[in-house]
C-alpha cells in the first residue's frame, strides 16, 4: 500500500501542471546613481506551469526571497525611488524567479521596486601590465580597454580621493601576436564599481629596424631671421611594420620649430618629423634635442 502510494505520488508530481504561485523577489540592477540591490523584496505572483515537484518546492520556499538581476533597460523610472518592470519584460526572468523549465503568466501588468540613491563618480580605468615581446616584435599602439571608465559608488568621503581604477596586472611573455582578453578590476575597499572587469586589446606586429642619418631643417622662421641648428644631422632609428619594400624613409623629413625655440629658455628644441609612411611604428632621434641659435639675416650678408 505504501509503495503504491509512493509510486502514485511520484508519478503525479512528475507531471506538468499549472498553479498560482507567489514568490518574494529581491531585484538587483545597475541603474546609474542607484544602489545595486532594491530596498526591499516584492511579491511576484503568476500562474506557473511546471512539474509538480517544482511547484511544491516553490510552495515550500515560503518567505525566502529570490535574487534576480534585471537589465536596467528593462526597468522604467516613475517617481522618487520607484521603478517598474512590466510583465512583458518580467517574462524574460521567469526561470530566474521560478526555476528552470517553467512558464509563467504574471498576475499583474507590472511590479514596482525601489532603489535608493547612491553617491558616485566617473573615473578612468588604467591598465596595469607587464609585457615582454619576442625579439623584433612590439606594440603598435596603446592598450585599449572596454569600458575605459567606470562609475565608483560609495560614501562621498571615500570616493572623493579616487581618481582612477586599476586593472589587475596583465602579464604576458614572449608576445608575438596581438592580445585580446578580459581582466578583473581592483575594487577599492568600501566601494562598488559599475563593472567588475574590462576587456583589453593590444595590437602587436613584427617590425624591421632601420637607422639613418638625416638632416634637420627648420620651420616657421620669421622673415629676416636665421635659425642655426647644432648638430645639423641626427641619427634616426626607425621601426617599420614587417615586411617593407624599398627604402620607406625617403618621404620623411625632420625639423625644429622656431615657435618652440622662441618659447624655450635655453634654446634647445626637440627634433620633430613629418611625412612618415603609414607603416611607421616608431622613430627615435639621437640626439633628441638640438641646440638652436638665432641671428639676423642682414647681419650675415
Amino acid at each position: 500500500m505504501v509503495a503504491s502510494l509512493a509510486i502514485w505520488l511520484v508519478s503525479n508530481l512528475s507531471r506538468e501542471t499549472t498553479g498560482l504561485v507567489s514568490v518574494p523577489v529581491l531585484a538587483h540592477s545597475s541603474i546609474v546613481g542607484r544602489s545595486e540591490a532594491a530596498m526591499e523584496s516584492v511579491q511576484v505572483t503568476a500562474n506557473v506551469t511546471a512539474s509538480g515537484f517544482r511547484l511544491l518546492g516553490l510552495a515550500l520556499r515560503r518567505n525566502r526571497p529570490v535574487n534576480v538581476a534585471i537589465d536596467p533597460e528593462h526597468i522604467r523610472h516613475t517617481e522618487g525611488d520607484f521603478f517598474v518592470v512590466s510583465a512583458n519584460n518580467l517574462v524574460r526572468y521567469s526561470e530566474s524567479i521560478f526555476g528552470p523549465q517553467t512558464k509563467a503568466q504574471f498576475a499583474s501588468d507590472y511590479i514596482t521596486v525601489r532603489f535608493a540613491p547612491e553617491s558616485f563618480k566617473k573615473v578612468p580605468v588604467v591598465a596595469v601590465r607587464q609585457l615582454r615581446f619576442r625579439e623584433q616584435y612590439m606594440a603598435t599602439g596603446e592598450i585599449k580597454l572596454t569600458p575605459d571608465s567606470v562609475l565608483v559608488y560609495g560614501n562621498p568621503s571615500r570616493i572623493s580621493g579616487i581618481d582612477q581604477i586599476l586593472t589587475r596586472q596583465i602579464s604576458k611573455y614572449d608576445v608575438d601576436r596581438s592580445l585580446h582578453g578580459k581582466v578583473r578590476l581592483e575594487i577599492p575597499a568600501g566601494t562598488r564599481l559599475s563593472s567588475k572587469e574590462a576587456s583589453y586589446s593590444l595590437d602587436v606586429s613584427r617590425y624591421v629596424g632601420i637607422t639613418e642619418k638625416v638632416r634637420v631643417g627648420v620651420r616657421n622662421v620669421p622673415e629676416g631671421k636665421v635659425l642655426s641648428v647644432y648638430p645639423s644631422t641626427v641619427d634616426v632609428k626607425f621601426r617599420f611594420i614587417f615586411p617593407i619594400s624599398g627604402n620607406p624613409t625617403g618621404s620623411a623629413s625632420f625639423y625644429v620649430d622656431y615657435n618652440e625655440f622662441a618659447s624655450s629658455i635655453g634654446g634647445k628644441c626637440m627634433v620633430r618629423a613629418e611625412g612618415l609612411p603609414e607603416m611607421t611604428i616608431s622613430w627615435e632621434a639621437d640626439p633628441e634635442f638640438c641646440e638652436c641659435v638665432e641671428s639676423d639675416l642682414a647681419g650675415r650678408e
